[in-house]
């Protein structure tokens, strides 16, 4: 009989086979909890670092409306308020009613302009296509403005949702408006099946994006847009202009 069948010298065979399996086995348990672990720890510091923008966008939201209430306050003081102190002035001091007349039009175009700045009229039986064109309208007597409709699907858009974009357009439009120096402003809408794509560009100066998403009004479009599911791509660059790119489902 050879050395090799031997009971011996299986039994040791044997011995070192079962060893070196039970070896391999507890070597692939180990790697398994690590690589788990691993998951667990990245998961849960992705979910930490999500609470803790969810945190900071709440933050935001409660800043911006006191920037809203801010602005509007001023609105009311600087503009409304003004005119009719103005028209009372004129009314006690008997001057003529042509004047009269013309301050009160102005203080109702004032008081209809912040009233449809705080809730856009017939917003349910407004396309959001239509309050995009009444909204970039006025700013054509001051600059270029083109203003492009894609439409390959009948838009269905809900009230909160179109009020939530009409914001969103207000804010790009003006931050472009304020810091920009831009004398072109190029909107395009696309709605098809299931998405819309919005597309807001100037010839503005341009700035550093990762500088302008610390800013509140970024912050301001990303916490609309996250209320959407939606979400968007600003590119800027000096001399260039800047360009969002608003997309969501719908």
């Amino acid at each position: 009989m050879a050395d090799w069948q031997k009971p011996e010298t299986l039994a040791i065979w044997l011995t070192i086979g079962v060893t070196l399996v039970l070896f391999l086995v507890l070597v692939l348990i180990l790697f398994t909890r690590i690589y788990i672990k691993r998951i667990l720890t990245e998961q849960s510091e992705k979910n930490r670092l999500k609470l803790d923008h969810q945190k900071e966008l709440l933050k935001d939201s409660i800043r911006v409306q006191e920037r809203e209430r801010n602005r509007i306050a001023a609105d009311l003081h600087d503009g409304l308020i003004a005119k009719l102190n103005v028209l009372l002035l004129t009314i006690h001091s008997n001057e003529s009613t042509d004047k009269s007349t013309k301050l009160l039009r102005e203080s109702i175009g004032v008081a209809r302009r912040i009233s449809h700045d705080l809730s856009p009229p017939l917003l349910g039986e407004t396309d959001f296509s239509d309050l995009i064109a009444e909204f970039v309208s006025p700013l054509r007597n001051n600059m270029q403005v083109k203003y492009y409709l894609s439409e390959h699907t009948k838009e269905s858009l809900g009230d909160d949702v179109k009020l939530q974009l009409l914001r969103v357009v207000q804010e790009i439009i003006s931050n472009t408006l304020k810091h920009s120096r831009a004398t072109m402003i190029d909107v395009n809408l696309r709605l098809s099946k299931g998405m819309l794509w919005l597309s807001i560009a100037d010839n503005g100066k341009g700035f550093q994006v990762e500088e302008k998403h610390k800013g509140l009004g970024q912050k301001n479009i990303e916490m609309r847009l996250q209320l959407l599911k939606g979400n968007y791509r600003v590119k800027s660059s000096e001399a260039k202009g800047t360009s969002y790119l608003i997309y969501l489902p719908i």
